[in-house]
């Protein structure tokens, strides 16, 4: 075995370790998992994008193209980050059968299509997050007999 193979095996080892600490032993039901790395997904692309929409406003704010995201505060995207950080590990717990995961999950996603009329001064409803954050609750739901499953038998 040569060192770079060592080197590889260790790094395989180190993240089964880490994915079993994060998801746990037991692996949910297929359709909970499809949607739960969806949803993962989807707030990892929103973060990645939220945080770089916060790096060009704060290192760029001379452009004119950046003038209309400039209404909105720092704050918003920070805590539109934030949101989407416990969305994540919402569907974290979901994934491990945890009924307090679907709360939060649902909770989040309730939040997410008017986060942005609590900084602006016009109400403000966004459609299309409303949608896709009821389209992964409903979906989420769907599952609600695994985590009371887990519910009864603990």
């Amino acid at each position: 075995m040569t060192e770079e193979t060592r080197e590889i095996s260790i790094l395989k080892r180190n993240l089964r370790l880490i994915k079993r600490l994060v998801f746990g032993k037991e692996n949910p039901p297929l359709f909970l998992r499809i949607i739960a790395i969806a949803s993962i997904g989807w707030s990892i692309v929103i973060t990645i994008a939220m945080l770089g929409l916060l790096f060009l406003i704060s290192f760029t704010p001379d452009v004119a193209v950046l003038d209309d995201l400039d209404m909105l505060d720092h704050r918003f995207y920070i805590s539109y980050i934030g949101l989407h950080l416990i969305s994540i590990i919402a569907v974290i717990l979901m994934w491990r059968k945890k009924v307090i995961g679907f709360y939060s999950y649902t909770l989040v996603g309730v939040l997410i299509p008017f986060w942005n009329s609590f900084f602006l001064p016009v109400f403000e409803l966004n459609y299309f997050l409303l949608g896709v954050s009821g389209l992964f609750i409903a979906l989420f739901g769907l599952n609600w007999r695994v985590f009371n499953s887990q519910k009864k038998a603990a």
